[in-house]
């Protein structure tokens, strides 16, 4: 396909502007990220999986950089992965990038392909906490052992004030990035009602009873953290 027969679905694009505005230090998080992989990725080449692929943000974020890294990536969203391809081809990375619409069920590589994973802003859509850590142990089993995994998501405990302490600091980021402050209040109690928070606590927990080990919380920001770990 042409570069100029791209085309840019509006509502995913719409999806990736809010994403950007809404996650405060969302660019830097990814670099953040790379640095770590290019640390522990020494071999010549390298394979990465990414669970929730759709939008495209981390082929464009580690594509170009890291031309021996390939990518395989799974999202349930034709319209999200739609925008990815359209990533890949402007970035002329199809060569190193597959994509799959789905979930991580739908992967029919054997265990233990890859070399790192990531999952961005997927677990708190996630409702069931069995669900949650059925994700997390299929991440772990087709990843090396001793891999690097990314984990990045909205958390909290209901019951401590401190959520409600960092949701009104992120309200406050959202409202002066431009968003409406009415429409903002109302979004904002109806966002957090629908997100499934673990705490930081149960966040460690679910992630050493998927399989992972050196558990280290390395982002923070508004109610989003990010944890990087290994496959044991």
């Amino acid at each position: 396909m042409k570069k100029e027969q791209v085309t840019t679905s509006t509502p995913a694009h719409t999806y990736e502007q809010k994403t950007r505005i809404s996650v405060p230090s969302y660019d830097a998080l990814f670099s953040m990220i790379q640095s770590y992989f290019r640390m522990q990725l020494q071999k010549s080449s390298s394979s990465i999986l990414i669970v929730g692929a759709g939008g495209g943000n981390e082929l464009s974020a580690w594509g170009p950089p890291n031309p021996t890294w390939t990518f395989t990536g799974v999202d349930p969203s034709e319209q999200m992965l739609t925008l990815a391809r359209n990533k890949a081809i402007e970035l002329e990375l199809e060569n190193r990038v597959t994509l799959i619409e789905g979930t991580i069920d739908n992967l029919s590589y054997p265990p233990a392909t890859f070399d790192a994973a990531s999952c961005i802003l997927v677990l708190h859509f996630i409702h069931d906490y069995e669900e949650k850590r059925k994700l997390l142990k299929k991440i772990r089993e087709h990843v090396q052992p001793g891999a690097p995994f990314v984990l990045v998501s909205a958390y909290g405990d209901r019951n401590d004030p401190e959520l409600e302490q960092r949701a009104n600091i992120w309200k406050s980021f959202l409202i002066d990035g431009g968003f409406d402050a009415e429409e903002m209040n109302a979004r904002m109690k109806i966002s957090l009602e629908k997100l499934s928070l673990l705490s930081e606590r149960e966040m460690k927990q679910l992630l050493e009873e998927a399989g992972f080990i050196h558990v280290t919380k390395f982002y923070a920001t508004g109610i989003f953290g990010g944890w990087i770990c290994h496959a044991t």
